[in-house]
């Protein structure tokens, strides 16, 4: 695996945000919640116990408000990212409720300042719902270029899905000698096993 210019990855970006923002609110919604109801189908969510997820801010995420609050109604403890201020390491806080959250640095939404409950064991997160802006089936994933992500997938045993709009499903992404890939990518039309797609035994069959 060689290392990719950096001029490839900044091209497949600006494309990423351009068709992510060409993306109507309808268009958003109704994709999301197909998104999110395909992963909570998914052998790998049914057995999580702690489910690590990314709270969508802006720019199009793919929208993740729903399956946090529904997988506080089912019993399952979540975690979300928080950036530590003046790194690129996340913190994890372990919430209850979606007004635990606020719009902090860069427009993202965080726990507020006396937030009591932090996560420091990663062994305990059985799936992290994972951001990006483009992913392929083999579980490559393109995301901002800041880093925060690769760091914390690199100390995560638990399983990692990645949820993008089908039209952002890429054919072949590079990848780097540190890049983590997913064990799943899901979109509105279908979820994907990885490991398969890479050719070697996977953590659990393809589930579509």
């Amino acid at each position: 695996m060689t290392s990719t210019p950096p001029e490839i990855k900044a091209r497949l970006r600006v494309d990423g945000l351009a068709a992510r923002r060409a993306l109507t609110p309808a268009q958003v919604a109704a994709a999301s919640t197909a998104m999110c109801h395909r992963l909570q189908q998914l052998e790998a969510y049914q057995r999580a116990r702690l489910i690590h997820i990314y709270v969508a801010s802006k720019d199009n995420e793919v929208e993740t408000a729903g399956l946090i609050r529904q997988s506080l109604d089912s019993g399952r403890a979540v975690a979300v990212p928080v950036v530590r201020p003046g790194t690129r390491v996340l913190r994890h806080a372990l919430i209850q409720d979606l007004d635990q959250l606020q719009p902090g640095r860069w427009g993202l939404f965080e726990p507020t300042a006396d937030h009591s409950s932090w996560l420091e064991d990663l062994d305990l997160i059985n799936l992290v719902v994972v951001p990006g802006l483009a992913f392929d089936r083999r579980g490559n994933r393109l995301g901002l270029g800041g880093g925060y992500y690769d760091r914390f997938l690199a100390r995560v045993e638990g399983l990692k899905a990645g949820l993008i709009y089908h039209p952002l499903l890429r054919g072949e992404l590079p990848a780097e000698p540190h890049d983590i890939p997913m064990d799943l990518v899901v979109t509105e039309a279908a979820a994907y096993c990885c490991a398969e797609e890479r050719g070697i035994s996977p953590h659990e069959p393809t589930q579509v």
